[in-house]
Parts: structure tokens; C-alpha cells; sequence
């Protein structure tokens, strides 16, 4: 296996740049590789807060957008399948790729690797399922493949010492039910590895508690020191391919019709609003609820007010910011009724 390196000083680049470089090096492979006998190369990244979601995923279904806007979190969607990951600089994100074209044995190769390196240094990893890596039964890698016509692509996380708070809430929506045609991410228990590292009764295990020394150790296990330095110029032909995962309507993905439903009580009483949604924007809505009505007619009103709209709580401030409703549900009031349906997050 042969280390992939950039050229010059590391710089802060986005996720995509990455996902991007995986598919240039999985491309050239041969070239790259030259006359070595390894037909594998290796690379890992790490990138600033940034929520990353499978091409067959509801972007809406799986963020809470707005946390991640809030906060600065970049949103990115990938071509390969799988969950929903949130990754920050205390995640290590793996780069695997292979000249073998078979997805069961390019898979179990490079989780089987891991597994070892991890066992070797005493911790007690196992391979779980398909793609996720184990460690004392919670989850510490999660991986994701990627078939070109010559190669393949393997992709993962290493969680070292990440965010688990910003975790839990950039990846969870707000409080909502969802029922949708994409596919939505499984939440499993995760752990971070650091912890283990510093539990170690071998001092040289805790040094790699330190995250730059993991690194260094992680890619000798695997590279046992090859490695090749990539030109500007190949630099400049992964900006390129960067570029496609950029475009809005790749991001956005295929717009799946779904249904979300929000609830909540309030003094009025218990409210539940039901959005048919088409990608990220209203397209109907229906209230209901055990509140009492004065007079008809809210329902066709907050249907009108709401197509065309984003599912958020700004969004439907400024479009029923005109509206009365307590004229049509006693006790109901707008600022109240929009705290209740999107609660702030602890």
C-alpha cells in the first residue's frame, strides 16, 4: 500500500476536495502507482465541522439545517452510499483505494486491516456488519464504497476525539417525523478511540493518544513508508473534479416527495402541523389538534401562507407574521406556537 501525499504545506481544504482526490487517484491509478508491485493506495484528512450525506439521502431528512447554518457547518453529499456522517478535526477520515473491483473482498481487506492495526497496539476491535468497525461494541469507524470501471474506492471515519455533542445535533433533526423515500441513517452508539489509547497499561500506546502521532503510526502500519508526492499539476485536475460536487442541484440531490410532521403543546393546547414536502420546500400543510376553534377557515389560511416555503422557524415567522391566529384558535399565538413546534435544542 502506497501513501498518497499532497505537495507543499497541508492547507485547509473542503471535504469534497478529498472525496475528489479519491477519485483522481482511483482513476490513475496505474500511473500513479508506476511499475510498483502495490495496486493499493492510502491517504487520510481531516477537514473543519462539515456534515457529509450518501447520494441516495434526503438532505432534510438526515441535518438539522438549521443547527448546521447556525453554526457554520458545511453540507456536502457524496457519491457513494451509506448514512448521514458528521465529521470534525477530531475525526480521522480514511482514503482506501484498490485496483480490485470486487466489493466484498476490497472491503473485508481494508476493515480486516484496520481491525488488525487497531488489535495489535492491545484494543479490542471487531468488524461489525458490513462496513463498521467496533471498538469494546460501539461503533469507531463507519465506511462507504465507491465503484469505478477499473477500481474501487473504500472510505471511512476514525473517530479520535470528536464533537459528539455537535454530532448528536448536527445529524439529528429537529424534533419531527419523517416519512420519506430516501433512505435515512441508522443512529448507533459511538465511542472515540483517544480514550482507549490513554487507558493503556503501555506507555508507548498512550503516546498515541496524541492525534498527530496516531496518524503517523496509522499510515506506517499500512504503508510500511512508501509513499508518493502528487504534482500541482494533478492538484489542479482534482480541483476540477472538486468542482461537480459543488453544483447546487448535486448538493440539493434527487428532490424525494415526503412527509414531515411537527407537534408540539402550548397553551392553546396540543398542535400538530403535517407538511407535504417536496426537497427542502412546503408544498401543503394540514393542522390539527385538541385546541379550541372560534372560527373557521385557519387551516386554508396556513395552506396558502406556507407553499413555497422552507421548513423552518423563521421561514414561518415571516410568512404567518400577518396572520391572527389566536381569531381562530383561542389562546393560540404565533411566537408560542412556533417555540412549541420547533423547541430549541439543549
Amino acid at each position: 500500500m502506497v501513501n498518497i501525499i499532497l505537495p507543499g504545506t497541508e492547507t485547509e481544504r473542503r471535504l469534497v476536495f478529498y472525496l475528489a482526490m479519491e477519485e483522481y487517484v482511483a482513476a490513475h491509478l496505474d500511473e500513479i502507482l508506476g511499475d510498483r508491485d502495490s495496486r493499493e493506495a492510502f491517504f487520510h484528512w481531516q477537514v473543519s465541522p462539515t456534515v457529509i450525506f450518501g447520494r441516495n439521502q434526503v438532505m432534510e431528512a438526515e441535518v438539522n439545517m438549521a443547527y448546521c447554518k447556525e453554526q457554520g457547518i458545511k453540507l456536502f453529499r457524496r457519491k457513494s452510499g451509506g448514512g448521514c456522517v458528521y465529521s470534525d478535526r477530531g475525526n480521522i477520515m480514511l482514503s482506501f483505494i484498490s485496483g480490485n473491483t470486487d466489493v466484498e473482498s476490497t472491503f473485508g481487506h481494508f476493515l480486516g486491516q484496520v481491525v488488525t492495526q487497531l488489535r495489535s497496539i492491545g484494543l479490542n476491535a471487531e468488524r461489525s456488519g458490513r462496513n463498521d468497525i467496533l471498538l469494546n461494541g460501539r461503533k469507531i469507524s463507519g465506511n462507504a464504497f465507491f465503484l469505478l470501471p477499473k477500481s474501487s474506492i473504500v472510505h471511512g471515519t476514525m473517530l479520535f476525539d470528536s464533537d459528539f455533542s455537535a454530532l448528536e445535533r448536527a445529524i439529528t433533526p429537529s424534533k419531527a417525523k419523517i416519512s420519506s423515500k430516501g433512505v435515512e441513517s441508522m443512529r448507533q452508539h459511538v465511542t472515540n478511540l483517544r480514550p482507549a489509547l490513554l487507558a493503556s497499561e503501555d506507555a508507548k500506546v498512550r503516546e498515541l493518544a496524541d492525534i498527530e502521532l496516531y496518524k503517523a503510526w496509522l499510515t506506517d502500519a499500512f504503508c510500511k513508508g512508501e509513499s508518493i508526492v502528487l504534482s500541482d499539476e494533478q492538484v489542479a485536475e482534482i480541483e476540477k473534479i472538486e468542482a461537480s460536487y459543488l453544483e447546487p442541484d448535486f448538493i440539493s440531490g434527487k428532490k424525494h416527495d415526503y412527509m414531515l410532521s411537527r407537534e408540539g403543546k402550548c397553551k392553546a393546547g396540543f398542535v400538530k402541523l403535517e407538511l407535504e414536502m417536496d426537497g427542502g420546500v412546503i408544498r401543503s400543510c394540514m393542522m390539527s389538534g385538541d385546541y379550541f376553534t372560534l372560527k373557521d377557515g385557519l387551516c386554508e389560511k396556513l395552506d396558502a401562507l406556507l407553499r413555497g416555503a422552507e421548513d423552518n422557524k423563521e421561514a414561518l415567522r415571516e410568512r404567518l407574521g400577518g396572520l391572527d391566529l389566536s381569531e381562530y384558535v383561542r389562546d393560540l399565538w404565533l411566537d408560542e406556537l412556533l417555540d412549541a413546534l420547533y423547541p430549541a435544542r439543549t
